[in-house]
């Protein structure tokens, strides 16, 4: 089922599809001659509780430079793109932001993913006046302070966790006539404990009571005490706040063990093969409804009739070519790395629209981006870089052969 916000603005397809061409390179305080690389520096979790996600933004991104260079670079200028494992920990973050910029000279940071982690490295490119796109969950959310919220870093992707509780409620909880929803959300800062507050104000306006909410540590490796106490409230559905990855894979375990069929909503990143696998199989993952993947994310799009969702189409049509090109196109690789290649969508557009390499018009534009990057709408503005029209999304099950499909 998509998930359908306020109309979709214009989307900016060509960027996926030819914009890319060489043009001349332009002046500026950092211009740079026709010849000389960009540089995007990967400040990405590839060990660690974020890994998976770290993992795929490095392959996302990976595939996304490789197809610009393919199509004649930004400018005329080749993309350089290097990446480095901060171990989902914050210090190693701030220090490969150091490292990026000192080192490797970055016209950009991309990464890292958790608000923790971003917020070490954020203040080390606001200093050097250095480009970061974030790729954690969030922004407003992520409790950095107010002067970081509207400088040289931006958000790379929407608030997942307030979206997958908007889409549970939209799809489950409203039509199913549930009043009983608890949450189960870990302590990864900020953005994840602000899960409880979402879904209060989402249970005022649409009529269910929270009943219970229980907090486990990231990485924890037994969260039994929690959904255990999760379900002595006697949920009819429990909702994730959960880190992709081993967090939500240990969660359902917990849960399977003691309730084999309560709902379970909505899990991100939870469709891929090799999860389903971990968490014990296609049985296990009955009545849990997850975050669609790029496939029927797809599907979803071209399904649809305007103009908009064509674009958006186009746009994953051209991230799934770019991906089997550079060779990532299992479907573990495919379905949850456009996190990485809507990093680079930002970043080049905001370059071709400053048609040079000069630093600071380069951060200026991208305060007033206005593409549709793979179905998320973006329409910032200086004094709210989260400012997001619309996320086209989907909503799936897994079937008994492990198979994903649309939840309709």
């Amino acid at each position: 089922m998509i998930r359908r916000r306020i109309p979709l603005a214009a989307a900016a397809a060509a960027l996926m599809l030819g914009a890319l061409a060489a043009c001349s390179s332009g002046g500026g305080g950092n211009s740079a001659s026709s010849s000389s690389p960009i540089v995007a520096c990967g400040d990405l979790a590839l060990a660690g509780p974020y890994a998976q996600i770290g993992e795929t933004d490095n392959w996302g991104a990976t595939a996304y430079f490789k197809h610009v260079n393919a199509t004649g670079g930004i400018l005329g200028h080749k993309v350089n793109y290097v990446s480095f494992n901060n171990q989902s920990n914050a210090a190693q973050s701030e220090l490969i932001a150091r490292k990026c910029i000192q080192q490797y000279h970055a016209n950009v940071i991309i990464g890292p993913e958790s608000g923790a982690d971003t917020e070490s490295a954020l203040p080390i490119a606001i200093a050097n006046h250095t480009i970061l796109i974030s790729l954690s969950s969030g922004w407003q959310t992520n409790g950095y302070p107010a002067n970081e919220l509207n400088s040289w870093g931006f958000p790379g992707f929407y608030d997942v966790f307030y979206q997958d509780q908007f889409a549970s409620v939209q799809n489950l909880i409203v039509p199913r006539h549930y009043t009983r929803v608890a949450l189960l959300e870990d302590n990864c800062g900020s953005v994840c404990l602000a899960n409880q507050g979402s879904v209060q104000a989402l249970a005022k306006q649409y009529g269910f009571q929270l009943v219970s909410t229980q907090i486990d540590q990231v990485g924890a490796t037994d969260v039994t005490p929690q959904v255990l106490a999760l379900l002595a409230a006697k949920p009819q559905i429990i909702l994730f706040g959960l880190v992709p990855g081993t967090d939500s894979i240990t969660a359902i375990r917990a849960i399977r063990a003691q309730n084999p069929t309560i709902p379970i909503s909505e899990c991100s990143a939870c469709e891929l093969p090799s999860f389903i696998a971990a968490a014990g199989g296609a049985s296990v993952m009955k009545n849990i409804y997850v975050l669609g993947s790029m496939s029927n994310w797809l599907t979803a799009a071209q399904q649809g009739t305007s103009a908009q969702e064509k674009a958006t189409a186009t746009g994953l049509e051209a991230y799934m070519a770019g991906m089997k090109a550079a060779g990532l196109g299992a479907e573990d690789q495919i379905d949850n790395s456009q996190e990485g290649w809507d990093a680079g969508l930002e970043i080049t557009w905001a370059i071709q629209q400053a048609g040079n390499l000069d630093h600071s018009t380069i951060m200026q534009k991208l305060q007033h981006l206005n593409i549709n990057t793979l179905g998320i709408v973006w329409n910032r503005n200086p004094a709210n870089y989260e400012n997001i029209s619309q996320v086209l999304a989907a909503m799936e099950i897994i079937n008994p052969d492990g198979t994903a499909a649309l939840y309709k």
